[in-house]
């Protein structure tokens, strides 16, 4: 999948769900898409569903940045929603759903990246010094300490 045009596709939706929060209702969150979005690809056609999450996993976030506090390696993730058309699954829309957040690494989190099409495993200080090669988008979870657990980056075919 070309990258590029979900990057492009990502800022303008980002762009479009900034502006309709600054203009739309004074509630404090944004609302998530609840329909087809209006800024895809550049694919035309089909339906759009959830993204699917892998086992164990219940959150989406964009990876804004990554540097080490006080020996601890800390993120800056804003909060996604993601949607795929039915008819095309490189055809992919990510959402922010939420304000930007700061997360703690736990003791021993798993960190997942993309080299290509394969994954490998590195620590969460690699993060702070390495530029992704692919897309700034993850699956992660938290444990009981608001800490992340395990993040793994997406894969789009």
């Amino acid at each position: 999948m070309n990258h590029r045009y979900v990057s492009a596709a990502v800022v303008l939706g980002s762009a479009a769900a900034l502006l309709a929060t600054m203009c739309g209702s004074s509630s404090a969150s944004p609302r998530p898409a609840t329909s087809a979005p209006a800024v895809t690809s550049g694919k035309a056609g089909g339906s759009w569903q959830p993204c699917h999450l892998p086992a164990g996993y219940k959150h989406f976030f964009k990876l804004d940045s990554a540097k080490n506090v006080k020996g601890n390696t800390v993120v800056r993730v804003t909060p996604e929603t993601c949607r795929v058309n039915t008819k095309n699954d490189e055809d992919v829309i990510y959402t922010p759903s939420g304000a930007a957040q700061s997360f703690v690494f736990a003791s021993g989190a798993s960190v997942k990246v993309l080299s290509d099409t394969t994954t490998r495993k590195v620590t969460p200080k690699w993060l702070v010094n390495h530029k992704l090669a692919n897309t700034p988008y993850f699956y992660y979870r938290v444990n009981g300490q608001s800490q992340i657990s395990a993040m793994e980056e997406i894969y789009h075919p």
